[in-house]
This record gives structure tokens, C-alpha cells and sequence, in this order.
């Protein structure tokens, strides 16, 4: 047995800290395969690397480039992440990963293949084989196959694709969640404490919920304790919000996007902890940073709220932008009257529109006005 063989060996049992020293010597040494499993580590909660998702697609562009399918579907799975010119490069080439990810035939290239067919596919044929290439992944053991699979038969988790609506099964969703935990993924314990916490699909235990998510959180699973700290900290005992700042904190610490954000809100509102603007501004920059466009509006709002109206019109601008509709309102709020920019009430108008199109009441009711007091100057 090669050594590659032996690292991957013990990745499919979820072996995955004896198996990550491996990958590391192996990639350090040349391997485009390796790099593909180490572009996982990073990009899933395995309790081993930190979450650090752009470092992922890095490590699994340069094993594309190098010639690797498994680094190139991992690519096109997470294109989001790839530049313009990055994701073109991908794209482009798209039959080629595919066909050099098929002729490896093993449990990780049908687990990535089937991934890719759900997630993208335009027929439900093509959604249909993904599932049926993920069984079969799943039935060599591997853990991942396993939560690919409860993820999409699992209505709580959403996904772009609406030919997966057909295949929501909590019973399903339950069973292939078990089963990935059984190995020791934290990503299913999580999940299927989302289950048990809100008696979905069985009956409702919320301390075996909060048990889950804090075992999950225990073995590096970021976003299990970002759930532990909203449930605490929302919470009616001043002793449940300390404990809810205390989880979110370790894991904003960790890196977790959302966690930040939270983190922040706990400073500047002042939850299971003292108000503090100079902390909640550093917190709110950090999941701003890290794509999280609720939280870069907030920080544009303590801007506005600063006097900063440059800095403030910068950021709303950012956020809505990239469809974030609140900040689309807050966008023609700033045109509307002149807050760090001039006054220009037919951009904040059409900010509203989009807004309003977006799902946003307060857009809806802002837009009549406005119409309303454009009316009303009109001769």
C-alpha cells in the first residue's frame, strides 16, 4: 500500500488527524491528490485544520493546474470563491475535470460527481444520478457521502437547486445524518441537532439537541457553537447569555463568518456582555470581510450613526450590491436625503424598488411614500 493509499485509507474511516499529517508530506512532495484532501480539511469542519475556505480553493486550483479532477470539481463546486478569471479557467475545462474525476472511480470522485450533478443539475435526471452516485459513495463508507445525502433530503438546509424539493425526507435526513455521525463527522452531529432542538421528525429533546451541539463544537465544528450561542443567548437568565457570549466568542475566535457577526451584535447591544462600539466596530469589520453582508450593513450603520456618512454610504453601497435588500433601503435613504453622497431621488427610487422586489416591507411602504411626495411636486 502506497502512502497516498494509506492517507486515504484512513480518511474514509475518519481517521481524518492521522490522515491530515500525510496529505501535508505528500502535497509538500508534489501530490495534485493530496492537495485535494487538504483543500477539504480546510473547507469543512473536521476539526483538524481551521475553517479557512479561501486557502481551500487555492490548494484545489493548484491541484486542477496540476491536472487533478477531484481538485477541479471541488473548484466548480465552490466557484464562489474563485476570481473572475479563476472561475473561467475552471469552467472552461469543466469536461475535463469531470472525465479525469470518472476514471478514478473510487468513493471520493463518486462522492465529489455526485455532489456536482445535484447541485448543478438542470434535469432531474441529472439530480437523480447525483443521488444514486452519493448512495453508492456511502455504501463504501464514506462518512461525507452520508451528510451530502441527509443535506439534500433535509429541508432546514436551503439549496438553489428546486428539483430537490421532490427528495426532502426528514426520516431520510435523520437516518443518513446517524449514520455520518456514527464515524465521528461534527457536521452531522450538528445537523441532527437542529432535529432533535426543534422536534422535527421525531420527538423533541432539546437537552439531547443542546448535547449534540455542543459535542459537535467540541471537535472543531464552528458553527455548532455559533447555534449553542444564539440558543443561550436569547435566553431569559443573565447566566445563559454570559455562556451564549462565551460560545460565540470562541467561535468568532475560530473563524466562523457568521459567529462574528454575533459577536459584534453581543458588544454593541450589549448581550451576555458590557456594550463596547470599539468591539463591536473591529467584529463587524471581520464578518464584513468575510462576506456577510447583514453584518457589513450594521457596520455601516454605526457609521451613519458616528457621523461618518462617507464611509457609511461606501459600505450600504457594498451590501446592496451584492442583493443584500436592507441595504438596498439604507441606499436610498442615502440618496434620498444626501447622506455621504448627493442627493439624487431617482437612484433612491430605483433602490427602493429593488428592495421592495427583494421581499422588503419597509422598502414597500418607503417606495409609496416617496411616489407620493414625488406627486406631490409635480404640477
Amino acid at each position: 500500500m502506497t502512502e497516498l493509499e494509506n492517507a486515504e485509507k484512513l480518511f474514509l474511516a475518519y481517521r481524518v488527524r492521522a490522515a491530515y499529517p500525510l496529505f501535508q508530506k505528500l502535497a509538500e512532495e508534489g501530490s495534485s491528490r493530496a492537495l485535494y484532501f487538504l483543500a477539504l480539511y480546510e473547507q469543512y469542519y473536521l476539526g483538524v485544520a481551521p475553517f479557512a475556505p479561501k486557502e481551500a480553493i487555492q490548494k484545489a486550483l493548484k491541484g486542477a493546474r496540476a491536472g487533478d479532477g477531484l481538485c477541479g470539481v471541488f473548484c466548480m463546486l465552490h466557484f464562489d470563491l474563485l476570481s473572475h478569471e479563476e472561475f473561467h479557467e475552471i469552467m472552461d475545462a469543466k469536461e475535463k475535470w469531470i472525465s479525469a474525476a470518472k476514471e478514478e472511480s473510487d468513493a471520493f470522485a463518486l462522492e465529489a460527481l455526485g455532489c456536482l450533478s445535484v447541485v448543478h443539475g438542470e434535469e432531474e435526471e441529472e439530480v437523480h444520478t447525483g443521488l444514486h452516485l452519493l448512495e453508492a459513495a456511502a455504501m463504501q463508507g464514506y462518512w461525507k457521502a452520508w451528510n451530502d445525502l441527509g443535506q439534500f433530503h433535509d429541508r432546514h438546509v436551503q439549496d438553489n437547486n428546486p428539483l430537490l424539493k421532490k427528495y426532502v425526507d426528514d426520516k431520510k435526513a435523520i437516518s443518513c445524518y446517524r449514520k455520518s455521525m456514527e464515524a465521528g463527522y461534527p457536521d452531522s452531529m450538528n445537523r441532527l441537532a437542529y432535529f432533535y432542538y426543534l422536534g422535527d421528525g421525531m420527538a423533541k429533546d432539546e437537552k439531547e439537541g443542546i448535547r449534540l451541539f455542543k459535542k459537535a463544537f467540541s471537535q472543531g465544528h464552528l458553527k455548532a457553537g455559533t447555534a449553542i450561542g444564539m440558543l443561550y443567548l436569547f435566553g431569559a437568565k443573565d447566566k445563559d447569555k454570559k455562556e451564549g457570549f462565551r460560545y460565540t466568542k470562541k467561535a468568532a475566535e475560530g473563524g466562523e463568518p457568521t459567529a462574528m457577526g454575533n459577536l459584534a451584535n453581543c458588544w454593541y447591544y450589549g448581550n451576555g456582555t458590557k456594550k463596547d462600539r470599539r468591539l463591536a466596530r473591529v467584529w463587524y469589520q471581520k464578518a464584513s470581510d468575510a462576506g456577510m453582508d447583514s453584518f457589513t450593513t450594521q457596520l455601516a450603520v454605526m457609521y451613519h450613526e458616528d457621523g461618518n456618512e462617507e464611509k457609511a454610504f461606501s459600505l450600504f453601497k457594498q451590501a446592496a450590491e451584492r442583493g443584500y435588500p436592507e441595504a438596498m433601503g439604507w441606499l436610498a435613504a442615502c440618496y434620498q436625503y444626501g447622506y455621504g453622497t448627493e442627493p439624487n431621488s431617482l437612484a433612491a427610487v430605483q433602490w427602493l424598488e429593488k428592495a421592495s422586489a427583494a421581499g422588503s416591507r419597509e422598502a414597500e411602504t418607503a417606495l409609496r411614500y416617496l411616489h407620493s411626495e414625488l406627486e406631490g411636486n409635480n404640477p
